[in-house]
C-alpha cells in the first residue's frame, strides 16, 4: 500500500488502517461519497476509503 500512498492527503480517524502515525492517509486512492440518499441535497460527505484497524 506505501507504494501507491497519495502524498498530501491528511486524515484525522485514528482507528483507520489507511491513516499513519503522522495524519497522513496512505491509501493508494480515496473514495468520498454522500451520506445521503439524494446526490442532489447532499451537504455532508465521508470517507468511503475508511477501513478500521483490526
Amino acid at each position: 500500500m506505501e507504494k501507491d500512498r497519495i502524498y498530501g492527503i491528511h486524515c484525522n480517524v485514528d482507528n483507520c488502517v489507511y491513516n499513519s502515525n503522522n495524519c497522513e492517509c496512505t491509501a493508494g486512492k480515496i473514495n468520498v461519497g454522500c451520506t445521503c440518499t439524494d446526490p442532489n441535497c447532499c451537504d455532508e460527505t465521508e470517507c468511503k476509503t475508511f477501513k478500521a484497524r483490526g
